[in-house]
């Protein structure tokens, strides 16, 4: 039956690509495509709405609520984010073990030269919440994504280092990754549904040359995300994935395999306090049958994060 729902799944996303991010929105599509290289939700910005008077033809007045058209002239833009997650769910496999989160932080800026045309940089840390291991991550992206109407289409580059071998006490490592993504919007009435796929390969350096595994290994992400408006201020936003691995993750007896990674889905529920200000805490759900290293079959966990754009 699983086996049944995964292909079911992966030819319906593939069919419809998907979408990675509305530039006038303050959610860049490089900062998305660095997010879904992780295992956890994104939240899409909900159109903003208010309530005005209108009369009807009989003279009686009503409230009627109706969605602000919003034209962006702003060629720019800057954003920045916080966040924690109980586990750090890395495509698919856990990547510090249970009972080890993580504390993170980004910031990125856009600028829009030209219509339907956005190019995006920025910088993501991460550290381990448990003081049992030492992990740290930098991540350095650009990225550009051009609109086709309702088609986002995206290619970027992102830098990984690793102090300390993740925290082990080894040598410094890192990964050159190049992406490619394409998102298609649906909009349903008030919700918005979003399938999508994201292309990652790694272009070096090589495992112990400074690298943590080999260039070519590659992993396709395919996800459809849904947003679902249940106010003005509050969003309902669940998501289905499924994970593609080419040579990237390894199991417990150490090699590495080509197929499907995992199976996942997971809902966020983002609250907009303010224009420029919001949070968005998760629960996500991971079952995978690689048996990937360090990795449970099963995997419940949970985060939250705080959202500035200006």
């Amino acid at each position: 039956m699983i086996k049944n729902l995964l292909t079911l799944f992966a030819g319906v996303a593939l069919v419809a690509p998907m979408a990675l991010a509305q530039v006038d929105t303050g959610t860049s599509a490089g900062a998305v495509a660095l997010d879904r290289a992780r295992s956890g939700p994104v939240a899409v910005s909900q159109p903003t709405t208010t309530t005005e008077t209108v009369t009807v033809s009989d003279g009686k007045s009503l409230n009627k609520k109706v969605v602000i058209e919003e034209e962006s002239e702003k060629w720019w833009s800057v954003n920045a984010s916080t966040g924690w997650d109980s586990l750090y769910m890395f495509r698919g496999a856990n990547l510090l073990g249970n009972g080890r989160g993580l504390y993170w932080l980004g910031g990125d800026i856009g600028i829009t030269p030209w219509e339907n045309g956005a190019f995006t940089a920025g910088v993501w840390y991460g550290v381990s919440s448990s003081s049992s291991r030492q992990y740290q991550e930098l991540d350095v992206f650009v990225d550009y994504t051009h609109s086709f109407g309702p088609l986002d289409a995206s290619f970027g580059w992102i830098y990984y280092y690793y102090p300390n071998s993740f925290g082990l006490g080894g040598p410094d490592l890192s990964q050159n990754e190049l992406y490619w993504a394409l998102a298609y919007n649906l909009e349903i009435g008030s919700v918005t549904i979003t399938p999508n796929a994201t292309y990652f390969l790694n272009v070096g350096p090589h495992a112990g040359d400074g690298g943590w595994t080999e260039p070519g290994a590659s992993y396709l992400l395919l996800q459809i995300d849904f947003g679902i408006p249940v106010t003005d201020w509050l969003a309902v936003e669940p998501y289905v994935a499924y994970g593609i691995n080419f040579g990237f993750n390894a199991n417990n007896n150490g090699n590495f395999f080509d197929g499907g990674n995992n199976f996942q889905l997971g809902v966020a529920m983002p609250f907009q306090i303010t224009s420029w200000f919001g949070i968005s805490p998760y629960v996500a759900y991971s079952y995978q049958w690689m048996d990937i290293a360090g990795t449970d079959e099963n995997t419940w966990w949970a985060g939250v994060s705080a959202n500035f754009s200006f």
